[in-house]
């Protein structure tokens, strides 16, 4: 009987035990709660976990960075700038060696044109040479006898002196292809050592009335030996007035001078 009692005991006491009453909520002090005011500013600020409002430190980031690359563009602008100017300094270097390279190249080319045509002047020299006495007995011979007219007592020396006069031609045909040709003028021309060799020499009061012909000297390359131009009769020093035999050139080259007697120097 005993037993039981005690367990209402127990039961008794858990149900008596006092209940605490909660604690009360602690009411928010003024002083917990602040408020802050800044100026108008066109900066965003950040609030940090106290409340604070701070700048916001990326705007400070971009300027710096856009100085940065502003920095960049203006140091690659410059380089640009001076490797253009380099390129522009080789351009010019480049164009005045091509210039000169073109002159040279047409100097050469002019050279070598030059030379070719000395080649062939100097490789026909020797054989338009040996021609020339060929040439000399013909215009002897034309110049020789007069022209005769064709008639029937004298066609057969007509004839041979029309075949003479065309060989004649055709032989100074030949040679001025080949770039050899007569002296234009000789008779009445000052003395040159370069275009006459002088075979002898008279006072020019001694000299005779002569005939000039239209080529100049004895004959031309067509055989014209028959035509006279004028009649000189005043001679000045050291003038030709005779030609023993033509002068012939080569190109620009004289091939062989002209014989000729001249009128003495003063």
């Amino acid at each position: 009987m005993t037993r039981p009692s005690i367990v209402l005991r127990l039961t008794r006491q858990s149900l008596t035990v006092p209940i605490r009453p909660l604690p009360r909520i602690a009411s928010i002090s003024s002083t917990t709660h602040r408020s802050y005011f800044r100026p108008y500013s066109s900066t965003p600020g950040l609030e940090t976990d106290g409340g604070e409002v701070k700048p916001e430190a990326t705007q400070v980031g971009t300027g710096s960075t856009t100085e940065v690359k502003d920095g960049k563009l203006e140091v690659e602008k410059k380089a640009t700038e001076e490797k253009i100017a380099s390129l522009e300094s080789r351009i010019k270097e480049l164009e005045k060696d091509l210039l000169y390279t073109r002159a040279e190249v047409q100097t050469a080319t002019r050279r070598g044109i030059e030379e070719r045509q000395k080649a062939s002047e100097f490789a026909i020299s020797s054989f338009a040479r040996s021609l020339l006495s060929t040439a000399d007995d013909l215009s002897l011979a034309l110049s020789s006898v007069p022209a005769p007219t064709s008639t029937e007592e004298n066609k057969s020396l007509y004839q041979l002196y029309k075949g003479v006069q065309l060989t004649h031609k055709a032989l100074c045909a030949t040679l001025a292809r080949n770039g050899v040709k007569p002296f234009e003028k000789i008779l009445g021309e000052k003395f040159d050592p370069n275009l006459h060799e002088a075979v002898f020499q008279i006072p020019k009061e001694s000299v005779p009335i002569s005939k000039v012909r239209e080529d100049g000297g004895l004959s031309d390359s067509e055989g014209k030996v028959d035509e006279i131009k004028e009649e000189k009769s005043e001679w000045g020093p050291g003038e030709v007035f005779d030609v023993q035999k033509e002068g012939w050139m080569i190109g620009n080259r004289v091939l062989r001078p002209a014989q000729v007697g001249v009128t003495q120097m003063e």
